[in-house]
């Protein structure tokens, strides 16, 4: 569907986006929905860019 190079490309976008908006909200004082955030965002990361998925 989509190619490995495709997958990063948009990753790094949404990353950076996800990064400037990070710094919105630590300014407003809430570091725990930063965390939460940034951590969901690392799983799907981790999921899409992994060679091979299992089964458990």
């Amino acid at each position: 569907m989509f190619t490995p190079n495709e997958i990063g490309a948009q990753l790094m976008h949404i990353e950076r986006s996800q990064n400037e908006r990070n710094v919105d909200v630590l300014e407003e004082d809430d570091p725990a929905a930063v965390a939460e955030c940034v951590q969901q965002f690392m799983l799907v990361k981790d999921l899409l860019t992994a060679p091979m998925l299992g089964t458990s």
